[in-house]
């Protein structure tokens, strides 16, 4: 006869059936292993790739600052060796490109330049060359594309510094007044020189989703009018605010101190271009208030821009850069942008 079933044989049982899971196969303690990827913190990712963005821009050759006129630019499409490794991408509104454009460009309106479609056509292995009306917007998208790993460059001057178009009158005009006073005085603190161990590349895999994102969330919320349109603000507005104390922004030079050190917009920090994703100097800059950058022509200080606008700053770009504060350059830019005579295609 079968003994009873009783409770504690049910209990037996089941220790008996466990004892393979516990012991494992091999007749040691069963390990359970699991991978965990250490997440950085969002503003740690954007930091570390501003820092390096900026801090690798080359200060010498046709891309200087990523800067490329429009004669060398030229020269480049003529040669049929190098015009394959470019990619021209021009962010005006469409009407205009219809109207005509540099053969062979790509269009993508400013406020949607980084939209994953947009985004998608891009070649990562082309010098992406991109251009606006003045060149502003241009630099604030090439900017952002070397955030995500493109080698992107701006077209100095814009179509102005392409063709003859009314871009040259219009230049002519804001440069007009430039009568605006400067000071010598030191800035308010020193800063930190850029490193010069970091080289130009793409984001890691695990970043590139949120610098795209961050990337597409500021370009599409560029103001399209008032007195930061475009997160563009000209001298005339600029030295207004500066005497209004409840509307006066920061106003950061990076252009190079022996520059600044010349003449500058009173009050005026200064970090040198390369440097200001330094985290040591970006501590320097105001998160509550609007910060007006300031560069030679504009168009360092708009790639400037949209850098720190992914970092949550309020940033926007003195239009002209201090050619139109105190004229320094404006001849030589408007004789630059007058013996533009390429071509433009339908």
């Amino acid at each position: 006869m079968r003994p009873p079933f009783t409770s504690l044989t049910v209990l037996l049982f089941g220790i008996v059936m466990l004892l393979p899971g516990l012991l494992g196969c091999g007749g040691g303690p069963a390990v359970t292993t699991a991978t965990t990827v250490a997440v950085r913190p969002a503003a740690d990712v954007v930091a570390g790739r501003a820092e390096k963005v900026l801090a690798s821009t080359s200060t010498t050759g046709d891309y200087t600052c990523n800067i490329i006129t429009g004669q060398a630019l030229a020269g480049k499409l003529a040669d049929s060796a190098r015009k394959g490794s470019i990619y021209i991408l021009d962010v005006r509104r469409k009407a205009d490109y219809d109207r005509g454009h540099i053969a062979g460009a790509a269009q993508a309106e400013f406020s949607k330049w980084a939209s994953a479609g947009n985004i998608a056509r891009l070649p990562k292995g082309k010098k992406i060359v991109v251009v606006s009306y003045t060149g502003d917007a241009a630099a604030q998208a090439a900017g952002g594309l070397r955030m995500l790993g493109y080698d992107a460059a701006v077209l100095k001057g814009g179509v102005a510094g392409w063709a003859q178009n009314e871009g040259q009158d219009e230049a002519a005009r804001a440069l007009s007044a430039t009568n605006y006073p400067v000071v010598k005085t030191p800035s308010p603190e020193g800063f930190l020189p850029a490193p010069s161990k970091f080289a130009f590349d793409q984001p890691s895999a695990q970043d590139y989703p949120l610098l795209a994102g961050k990337a597409a969330a500021v370009a599409g919320s560029a103001p399209p009018a008032g007195d930061y349109a475009n997160n563009t603000i000209t001298a005339a507005v600029l030295s207004q605010k500066m005497t209004n104390p409840a509307q006066k922004p920061f106003v950061l030079d990076i252009r190079q101190k022996s520059d600044y050190d010349r003449g500058h917009l009173e009050g005026a920090a200064n970090i040198e271009f390369t440097a200001v994703g330094v985290p040591g100097n970006l501590v320097q800059l105001p998160h509550a208030r609007k910060i007006v950058i300031v560069s030679y022509t504009g168009e360092t200080a708009a790639q400037a821009v949209t850098v720190l606008r992914m970092l949550n700053y309020d940033a926007a770009t003195l239009q002209y850069g201090m050619m139109s504060w105190d004229g320094g350059g404006k001849q030589d830019y408007l004789k630059y942008i007058k013996s533009a005579n390429n071509p433009l295609t339908r």
